[in-house]
C-alpha cells in the first residue's frame, strides 16, 4: 500500500510557488498543494549566516512519486539549490488517503 507524504519547499516569491503549486497539480504529481507565508528563514550560505523572507510550498502527494516531484521540482524551481524535504505521514484517514491516491498519476 503507498503512504501519504509531505514534500515541503520554499520560494522567494509567492508567485513562484504558486505557479509551482498549479504546474504540479496539472501534471497529477501532487493532490494538494498549501502555500504559507511569508516566513522568516535564516541559513548557512557562502560562509556567512543568510536570512531571507520567504514563502512555503507543502505539498500532498504518494511515497511512489516522491523522485517525479522532486526531480520536476528541480527542473522549475528559480533556486539554485532548493529545499526539497519530505516527511512520511504516520496516521492518515483512510478516506483522506484514497482521495490522495485518486488524485495523482
Amino acid at each position: 500500500m503507498d503512504s501519504l507524504i509531505i514534500i515541503s519547499t520554499t520560494f522567494e516569491q509567492k508567485e513562484d510557488g504558486a505557479e509551482v503549486a498549479r504546474l504540479l497539480l496539472g501534471e497529477r504529481l501532487v493532490a494538494c498543494a498549501q502555500l504559507s507565508g511569508p516566513i522568516s528563514s535564516y541559513y548557512h550560505w557562502d560562509d556567512s549566516i543568510a536570512d531571507s523572507i520567504e514563502f512555503s510550498l507543502s505539498l500532498k502527494t504518494t511515497g511512489s512519486l516522491y523522485a517525479k516531484v522532486e526531480a520536476r521540482l528541480k527542473e522549475v524551481h528559480p533556486y539554485d539549490l532548493p529545499e526539497i524535504v519530505s516527511q512520511a505521514v504516520t496516521h492518515v484517514s483512510e478516506e483522506y488517503m484514497e482521495w490522495v491516491k485518486s488524485e495523482v498519476v
